[in-house]
């Protein structure tokens, strides 16, 4: 099967510019304020459950800034869906429920197979080397225990594909619904991401270099199944968190 680029206007345009990193969300890296990185990277390493309350002035007192600015950080981690904003009652980790979780899967099936099968058929050899690169930075985070870079890298790889597939709309699918499953990572999956997420990406590298889009697409369709049996989706039980311990400050 030819590795080349196929097609004309929109969609060659589109896959031109081939694989590279994208921006994750709150899991990207560089810049961030620092309350929004120690929330996210607690949130990450399973030290601020779902459901935990982020109460204005404890977070003030803790980072030595102003209330208006622990509201803006609350905000932002809001707008990416980490953190809850409720009225009247303030800030908590979002606690997404089991019947998300199960839809957001739901939908990255039905999308990704055809992303999948796309990618498989346009793929050319430079991109293989780049994904297995890339899977190669994921095994270097999770060696160092970087939760929060490898939960960054693992949502990568699945965008990285979405732009070889060469549909801009599945892709900016993609773009909202990877956020979301990584969220459920950090929060419901006990031991953090997986190592199995890891192989799985260089199973499915293995299908799409083959030119197998069935078997590439089966592939995945394995993957997202056992990402969504390694949640624990129990509802968050109410109960109180040491901020400063749980956020590495005193």
């Amino acid at each position: 099967m030819s590795r080349n680029i196929a097609g004309v206007g929109t969609a060659a345009t589109w896959r031109r510019a081939r694989v590279r990193p994208l921006p994750h969300g709150v899991w990207a890296e560089a810049g961030e304020d620092p309350i929004v990185e120690s929330v996210r990277d607690a949130v990450a390493g399973g030290r601020l459950p779902a459901g935990a309350r982020l109460i204005e002035t404890d977070l003030a007192a803790i980072f030595s800034v102003s209330r208006t600015r622990v509201r803006q950080a609350l905000q932002r981690l809001g707008f990416v869906g980490l953190v809850t904003l409720e009225p009247n009652r303030g800030a908590f980790v979002a606690s997404p429920s089991a019947e998300e979780a199960n839809a957001v899967h739901a939908a990255r099936r039905l999308i990704e197979a055809e992303i999948i099968r796309d990618a498989t058929r346009h793929c050319t050899a430079n991109d293989i080397r780049a994904l297995r690169a890339h899977c190669a930075e994921q095994r270097d985070a999770e060696a160092r225990g970087e939760t929060v870079r490898l939960l960054r890298l693992l949502g990568e790889f699945h965008l990285m594909i979405a732009q070889i597939g060469g549909n801009p709309v599945l892709a900016e699918f993609m773009r909202q619904l990877i956020p979301r499953t990584s969220l459920l990572q950090a929060l419901y999956q006990p031991s953090g991401p997986s190592s199995c997420g890891v192989d799985d990406h260089m199973r499915l590298l293995d299908e799409m270099a083959r030119g197998d889009e069935e078997a590439a697409v089966r592939v995945l369709g394995e993957h997202l199944r056992e990402n969504l049996a390694r949640l624990s989706l129990e509802p968050p039980l109410p109960h109180t968190v040491d901020l400063a311990a749980a956020l590495r400050r005193s």
